[in-house]
């Protein structure tokens, strides 16, 4: 038997979930690597600044990406409860 659409759906969510957490946890691992022990100049600071806002784009990217999880399981959940209904 196949699992529900609902189970699936449940499992991708956990999967990208993990996945989202992974990323972001290396992505915070980066700023302490800054500094003037490896690079220093202009071109370290264009960088780094450069880092900090694709930075800041892929964290509100995979934050919006966790939040919008809960809506989409909740919209399997509703669309089999009209299947059963039916």
């Amino acid at each position: 038997m196949a699992p529900s659409e609902l189970v699936a759906c449940k499992a991708d969510m956990a999967e990208a979930a993990r996945a989202a957490d992974e990323i972001l946890r290396a992505l915070g691992a980066v700023p302490p690597m800054f500094g003037d022990k490896t690079w220093q100049g202009l071109a370290a600071e264009s960088w780094a600044a450069s880092w900090n806002a694709r930075k800041t784009q892929l964290t509100t990217l995979l934050n919006a990406v966790l939040a919008e999880q809960p809506h989409l399981v909740a919209r399997v959940e509703e669309a089999e409860r009209r299947k059963v209904a039916s």
